[in-house]
């Protein structure tokens, strides 16, 4: 798969420099941007820069923004994946304590009135559903 990965990005940078090359007038040709809030004082002109360093910057740009949303989404999940850890790890402490208070009344000599066993599955293993059996009154 990472081979596939590095062949598409090979293609892709491939397609992008040879659509430059075949654009090169456009590309290279020198642009200014300019800014006018309606009062003669407020009007900015930026230098001369070539329409690819526009397309550069805003790629750039772009990348971080993407790579700052990613990196935002890695914490948040791995917060929520401790906090979902934290969970189960307390849910087991409940089940270990729970299995303890079963076996003190399963072993406790004074009720013998039921009986509590583990149903069993066909290969003889437990599957942890509890069966509560009553002696019949006559």
């Amino acid at each position: 798969m990472k081979k596939i990965k590095l062949f598409l990005g090979f293609i892709i940078l491939v397609f992008a420099g040879l659509i430059i090359y075949q654009n090169r007038e456009y590309f290279f040709a020198m642009q200014t941007l300019s800014l006018n809030l309606g009062v003669d004082t407020w009007h900015w002109t930026t230098p001369g820069i070539q329409n690819i360093f526009y397309y550069a910057i805003f790629f750039v740009i772009g990348i971080l923004v993407a790579g700052f949303y990613g990196l935002s989404l890695k914490l948040r999940s791995n917060r929520t994946i401790k906090a979902l850890n934290a969970t189960i790890d307390s849910h087991l402490d409940k089940i270990a304590v729970l299995k303890k208070d079963l076996e003190k009344f399963r072993n406790d000599p004074y009720n013998r009135q039921g009986t509590v066993e583990l149903e069993k599955d066909l290969d003889g293993e437990a599957d942890g559903a509890i069966v509560i059996e009553k002696e019949e009154r006559a």
